[in-house]
């Protein structure tokens, strides 16, 4: 039986666990954190740093894994490039990680190609900061760390109060901070695939907010987007991937269109989190991770990415305010099971942190909901997540939020 390799073994890569399960596969699950619930899920889980390259290839060596993959986690993408380069693997190299991890570099290659994307400029440590401002447009702007994922460090400012503390949580990532111009408008998400080069497929997302929250705390298909402006999309994914050199795999990609002109917000090479592998499947009868899973292995994705049928369904993230130990009331999912309610889950237990976090933000756990169309499954999905924050406490955020 052939071995796949999957780094991160976090809530948003079972989906792939499970997808490699039902392909025939035995999976090789490394995860940092010994309570991963990848690590239970595997055939082999074991406990290793996902960033540490060169233990990530001792793994895959010893266990002659045939191919190699993750979803949703950015870090996760550094040992999975480590894995590509040394065994020549189909999937990201590290050339194609580091472009798109680093936003400066990605907004500058996308930009030299003559494709739309927002005015980015580095805040280097003891520089001035009113020409990186001016440069963007000035205010309303952006303040992103050079180097995260899922909105960590990232700070939506309208004006110049607040700047300073937008910096400073912007460079606790480590990797230096970024200005960029704020793009206003529309937001969606496409979750594309592309192969030997191309792009093949590309799912258009809903995205949905709840702030301060800066992510989106949930998606939903099918997108309402016109004809036109769906061919606009597609054609601005190509050329996208074209400019950052994309080949096999998952791109996850956010967007934001803005006089009808799709803009790149950033791109990353890799399935999408926020359980957007399970809304495309239940929207559209596609298999986003056996996709992956197939690209990983050298095949071709298209067999698992036939639209099979479209239905209404809207994901929600569970978040709280704070980190740390939780306090739940009751079952806060129990009103809620069955139905139209698709999956329902809770990752955290009493008396125990979440096992993902954001910032300040705790990220609690997941719904997925169908409806008659996406705004009654949106709503449902929006009732659901109120009634679980309400139910589940989390520790006031103290001091300076780890990273």
């Amino acid at each position: 039986m052939s071995r796949l390799l999957i780094v991160g073994g976090g809530p948003f890569q079972l989906d792939l666990i499970h997808a490699a399960r039902r392909m025939g596969l035995s999976t090789v699950v490394v995860d940092g954190r010994a309570v991963a619930p990848g690590l239970a899920a595997a055939d082999h889980g074991e406990v290793v740093d996902i960033v540490d390259g060169p233990a990530v290839v001792e793994v895959a060596r010893r266990h002659r894994v045939a191919g190699v993959v993750s979803g949703a986690s950015d870090a996760a993408l550094v040992g999975v490039a480590a894995v590509v380069d040394a065994l020549g693997l189909p999937g990201p190299s590290s050339a194609v990680v580091d472009r798109c991890h680093d936003k400066l570099v990605a907004a500058r290659a996308v930009r030299a190609a003559g494709l739309p994307c927002p005015e980015t400029e580095p805040l280097p440590e003891g520089a001035p900061v009113e020409a990186a401002i001016a440069a963007v447009g000035g205010f309303p702007l952006v303040v992103k760390p050079a180097s995260a994922a899922g909105g960590r460090g990232v700070s939506l400012l309208d004006g110049p109060g607040g700047f300073d503390g937008a910096l400073a949580k912007a460079r606790r990532h480590g990797s230096g901070a970024l200005v960029q111009r704020r793009v206003r408008g529309r937001s969606l998400g496409v979750e594309a695939f592309f192969w030997r080069g191309a792009p093949v497929e590309a799912f258009v997302i809903e995205d949905h907010y709840a702030r301060p929250f800066v992510s989106p705390v949930g998606h939903g298909v099918p997108a309402a987007v016109e004809p036109a402006l769906a061919a606009r999309v597609r054609a601005a994914v190509a050329a996208w991937g074209a400019a950052l050199a994309l080949s096999d795999g998952a791109a996850n990609f956010d967007l934001r269109v803005e006089g009808g002109v799709p803009t790149l917000i950033e791109v990353n090479p890799r399935l999408g989190g926020s359980s957007i592998s399970q809304l495309i499947r239940a929207g559209f009868g596609a298999d986003p991770a056996a996709a992956a899973i197939a690209c990983a292995l050298g095949r071709s994705p298209l067999p698992h990415l036939k639209r099979r049928a479209q239905r209404a369904v809207a994901s929600r993230l569970f978040v709280g305010r704070g980190r740390g130990p939780v306090r739940v009331q009751g079952d806060p999912l129990a009103p809620w099971r069955g139905g139209d309610t698709l999956e329902l889950v809770l990752d955290v237990a009493p008396g125990a942190p979440a096992p993902l976090a954001v910032d300040e933000f705790s990220l609690l756990g997941r719904c997925l909901v169908a409806g008659p169309d996406l705004a009654a499954a949106t709503r449902r999905a929006a009732d659901i997540a109120r009634a679980v924050e309400a139910a589940v406490t989390c520790p006031e955020p103290t001091g300076e939020p780890r990273p």
